[in-house]
């Protein structure tokens, strides 16, 4: 059976492979379901770090929030 070598590639900077047969992105399904991991990190840290903010600081959100709302009923 006759060696046969694979299609001339090239890897271009997009990060495409150029072939006989056409062009392929690699990885493309990779980095899309990267990019829903480090969101979901993203968002996962955001919302944990607002929960330990409110409960350490919530007693002095509401007597600051509080005292705004009495300076408006004052003012009015």
């Amino acid at each position: 059976m006759p060696q046969t070598s694979p299609p001339d590639r090239r890897v271009d900077p997009d990060g495409s492979i150029a072939t006989v047969t056409g062009r392929a992105r690699v990885g493309s399904t990779r980095l899309r379901g990267q990019g829903v991991v480090e969101y979901g990190l993203i968002l996962s840290l955001s919302a944990g770090l607002a929960v330990t903010l409110l409960v350490f600081f919530g007693g002095t959100l509401s007597a600051v929030l509080k005292a705004v709302g009495d300076a408006i009923d004052a003012a009015t």
